[in-house]
């Protein structure tokens, strides 16, 4: 049901979404300072938060193939980020861990994202943020259901379309590392 109404909300959302691309452009800018890209700043962020994983278990969490995550692995290792050590329970598995150079820019990442949560919705309150939640759900839920793609496949290819999975932990991990802060 078209309207002006309509027209001003579906601006409205283009407007903000170009803004907060130019706020994660920004952001990501300190990460590369850090030398860090935003798929090994997602991996850092995983084992920041279970550190120990196998690279199966990354694989999965991170939704990329296994050959790309041992790519990122191998990088993150070559740099002094993260390091492989043998499973003790099965020889043939090596589970990843986070140097104390790898855990200090994890946490410098976290920092970044944090700050960049807090610009983005400092003006809402906690309510209004629960509402503004609700109501993306209802909007997702209804494009996905007029859109005839394979959504399962859109998921995947964009980590987690409801939020939850764009960086490692979801919703509640900021809130747990907000409590810390």
């Amino acid at each position: 049901m078209y309207n002006i109404t309509s027209e001003k909300l579906l601006q409205q959302i283009n407007y903000f979404t170009n803004l907060v691309n130019r706020q994660q452009h920004n952001a990501s800018s300190k990460s590369n300072e850090m030398m860090v890209s935003r798929a090994q700043g997602h991996l850092l962020g995983l084992l920041l938060m279970k550190d120990g994983l196998t690279q199966k278990e990354l694989s999965s969490q991170l939704q990329i193939r296994p050959a790309s995550l041992g790519e990122l692995v191998d990088k993150l290792q070559q740099n002094g980020y993260v390091e492989r050590r043998v499973n003790e329970k099965d020889k043939r598995v090596s589970n990843v861990y986070l140097t104390e150079h790898g855990r200090k820019s994890a946490n410098e990442v976290m920092k970044a994202r944090m700050q960049l949560v807090d610009n983005i919705f400092s003006g809402l309150s906690e309510e209004e943020m629960d509402q503004l939640s609700s109501l993306m759900s209802k909007l997702i839920d209804s494009i996905e259901q007029s859109s005839g793609e394979n959504i399962e496949e859109l998921r995947k290819e964009h980590h987690g379309i409801r939020g939850e999975q764009d960086f490692p932990g979801g919703a509640d991990f900021f809130r747990d590392h907000q409590r810390e802060r």
